[in-house]
């Protein structure tokens, strides 16, 4: 039989144990508004490779986005009024060269958005939003253009 000192240092132990369960299931788990590195955008980001290999490499930034810089000046002049956000008070909108380079880049490798936000810094979710936005006005602005240009070239054939 156990002594009323062991008695009262079980029920002691048994107290504590029972309360920093208690404790711990009233401290709710926080959450994060989005992972660090996602934050930290302009550090981590394909934007500083391609504007180092613009300037140096001018071949390897045609092979990665599939065109050269002047075509990529061209577009992105033509859909920044649609495809441009402004910044919020709780974080800053992506570039919209980012945004272009990301679409570019997706249809240009077919990469999953979960594979790309490792070279964009960009959460999947949002490359998923960004390819359909700038998708959209890509082909918005260049139905217009291709119109003119094909109709253009077949009338002067005929």
């Amino acid at each position: 039989m156990l002594s009323d000192v062991e008695l009262c240092c079980v029920l002691i132990a048994v107290g504590e144990s029972v309360k920093k369960s208690i404790k711990k299931k009233k401290q709710k788990k926080t959450r994060k508004w989005a992972k660090q590195w996602f934050l930290d955008r302009e550090k981590y980001t394909h934007e500083i490779l391609l504007n180092e290999l613009r300037i140096c490499e001018p071949n390897d930034f045609r092979n990665f986005l599939r065109m050269n810089g002047e075509l990529f000046d061209e577009l992105l002049a033509l859909v920044t009024p649609q495809i441009e956000k402004k910044n919020t008070i709780m974080r800053d909108a992506i570039p919209v060269s980012q945004r272009l380079s990301i679409t570019l880049r997706y249809l240009a490798t077919g990469n999953s958005f979960e594979d790309m936000k490792f070279l964009t810094a960009v959460s999947p979710q949002s490359i998923g939003q960004i390819v359909i936005e700038t998708c959209t006005a890509l082909i918005n602005n260049l139905k217009g253009f291709i119109k003119e240009n094909i109709f253009s070239a077949s009338a002067s054939y005929c």
